[in-house]
């Protein structure tokens, strides 16, 4: 099989949700997945969707005047054209996911001291491209940019200090009603409880301006080996369905829909256990989180018994960041692989040069050792 990362990520590159890359991608995977002998499905599904009309940009006016690094957040509301000025008080803490992306906050106040936007300061470093969740439910729609951490470890020095900080702050863009994404499916069915499903999934659309590399191109060149491995070895007592999820980065659309459609046909239960791969491209380790306890005791002893092994570090907090939580929702037993740490988290800098091929290897040899045996044989 090609290298599959290499192609998402270099000859298709970025592929943001809805977009044409994003759909090319689809058919590729989808012309892999039938060439390894997999029955082939692909689910289109409707969601609203965000895109940038203007790069998010931040200027320090006060009390120095420099560029900072800026970052757009996903359904932020616009600031008019030539941005917003104002002076910045600190407010505290933003849960954009709570446990997990906890982020400082600043409000750019107007001279009347309301509120004209914010500024929020990745905790984990650099001023990366994300998205508001619970959209409507909690942010609304005020103007909002991603800043690096040293950003906000200048301005607490400058706030400590009596110092005031004025910025001017620009981002713009806007919902997109009726965007299309899909979801790619292969099945490799059972030979004596083919009602009883194992899903194997990993996303396949990027950032807006990442060629998504690890994330996720690493995760589905692992999911289709691991069909590939499958298909060419027994086949199993239970289906193994593999799915490339589109719009992940948005708040998982297409495993949302996936589950619901799914629960809408009385036909979830089939779904027995989810093994998510997830940024498996790179990392000194593999962060698997896991659950139930049982799932995650049957996970250790599969590792325990592998020779070539990748060092495994497991939690059992599941967290709503990746394609795994809506089954996880539902009770479904779910284990998602992610290698970790990545500094080039959805950045422009998640290129094919980062990824360690022996992560994706060593990630595919024990996650398919996984799949065979909770597949059965």
């Amino acid at each position: 099989m090609e290298n599959i990362t290499r192609h998402l990520s270099q000859t298709i590159g970025p592929r943001p949700a809805g977009s044409e890359n994003e759909h090319q991608a689809c058919q590729h995977i989808a012309k892999t997945m039938t060439s390894l002998g997999l029955t082939t499905e692909i689910q289109p599904f409707y969601f609203l969707g965000w895109e940038p009309t203007r790069p998010a940009k931040v200027q320090l006016l006060a009390s120095e005047t420099r560029e900072i690094p800026a970052g757009s957040f996903l359904f932020s509301g616009s600031t008019p054209e030539g941005g917003i000025e104002g002076q910045i008080a600190y407010v505290g803490t933003m849960y954009l996911c709570r446990d997990f992306f906890e982020w400082p906050k600043y409000a750019v106040k107007a001279s009347d001291g309301s509120d004209l936007g914010y500024l929020v300061a990745n905790a984990g470093g650099p001023a990366i491209t994300f998205v508001l969740y619970e959209l409507g439910r909690l942010f609304g729609r005020m103007p909002y940019v991603v800043v690096d951490l040293a950003a906000h470890d200048y301005f607490q020095e400058q706030l400590a200090a009596g110092r005031k900080v004025r910025v001017n702050m620009d981002t713009a863009g806007v919902v997109s009603d009726g965007l299309l994404s899909n979801n790619v499916m292969g099945v490799l069915p059972g030979t004596c409880l083919p009602d009883e499903e194992i899903v194997v999934c990993a996303h396949y659309d990027s950032t807006l301006t990442s060629p998504g590399a690890c994330d996720n191109a690493s995760g589905v060149d692992a999911m289709l080996r691991i069909a590939e491995n499958m298909a060419q070895g027994p086949k199993p007592a239970k289906t193994v369905r593999f799915i490339a999820f589109g719009a992940e980065e948005y708040l998982m659309f297409g495993s949302k829909f996936y589950v619901t459609s799914l629960k809408e046909k009385g036909l979830l239960d089939r779904v027995r256990n989810v093994v998510n791969l997830d940024m498996v491209g790179f990392g000194d380790h593999l962060a698997v989180t896991v659950t139930p306890e049982s799932y995650k005791r049957r996970l250790q002893t599969i590792f325990a018994g592998l020779t070539d092994a990748v060092r495994v570090e497991y939690n059992s907090a599941v967290l709503p960041v990746s394609d795994h939580y809506p089954f996880y929702e539902e009770g479904i037993p779910v284990a998602m692989f992610l290698g970790w740490p990545y500094d080039d988290y959805h950045q422009s800098s998640d290129t094919y040069d980062k990824i360690d091929p022996e992560m994706i290897r060593r990630t595919t040899e024990a996650a398919t050792e996984v799949v065979r045996q909770i597949a059965g044989r």
